[in-house]
């Protein structure tokens, strides 16, 4: 019997206002997804990283770190929703032919 490679994630999660960053509400929710999500999956989260920005600037620290803590350990990046990571097709584009 063959054993299953682990897999590794690398959490990303975003508001776009202050505000929603300051209730929590928009990330938490967030967050529960994501952990839901890669439970059902059997993956292993090794890092979170949020944001609050908007998704149209694609320099957000967080953003950047996350896809470079992938790049790392070749780790995958997940988010609750597609829109938290970016707003801009070619950002998409480019990540999905990166991998």
């Amino acid at each position: 019997m063959r054993r299953q490679e682990q897999r590794l994630a690398v959490g990303y999660l975003r508001v776009s206002t202050a505000e929603q960053g300051q209730s929590g509400l928009g990330l938490e929710a967030q967050q529960a997804s994501l952990r839901a999500y890669l439970e059902a999956q059997g993956w292993t989260l090794v890092a979170e990283h949020p944001d609050i920005a908007s998704g149209k600037d694609d320099r957000r620290p967080g953003f950047q770190t996350a896809l470079a803590r992938c790049r790392q350990l070749g780790a995958v990046l997940v988010a609750a929703r597609l829109d938290r990571i970016t707003r801009r097709a070619h950002t998409l584009s480019g990540l999905l032919e990166e991998g």
